[in-house]
């Protein structure tokens, strides 16, 4: 895996699925590359701080991501995650939007 190559990256690409993001993150411990985590895992900081505290929120951030390798801003983020994280239950999409909002990361 090489500096240019992120999980985001290959998530979008399909080399990935979300599910490998463990092993992702073992390889940035394992590596000896000069870059924070959330940079290996082409994450934004806001991001990567959503995905740490909401796990459930990694397909939804992927999502928002598809046509746009670059970090999506917080703002757009949630409501491309509203339209993105749609399945048979929308709980998780509803406690992870509430969560943006409590924490004040959306108005």
């Amino acid at each position: 895996m090489s500096r240019s190559t992120t999980f985001v990256g290959a998530c979008l690409r399909g080399e990935a699925v979300w599910t490998d993001i463990d092993d992702w993150v073992d390889a940035w411990h394992d590596s000896d590359e000069d870059v924070d985590l959330h940079e290996f895992l082409g994450m934004s900081w806001d991001e990567y701080s959503l995905w740490v505290e909401r796990p459930q929120a990694l397909r939804g951030i992927l999502a928002a991501h598809h046509g746009s390798p670059e970090p999506i801003p917080m703002d757009a983020l949630a409501s491309e995650f509203a339209l993105a994280a749609r399945s048979k239950d929308d709980t998780a999409a509803t406690e992870v939007l509430d969560w943006l909002r409590a924490t004040g990361r959306i108005a």
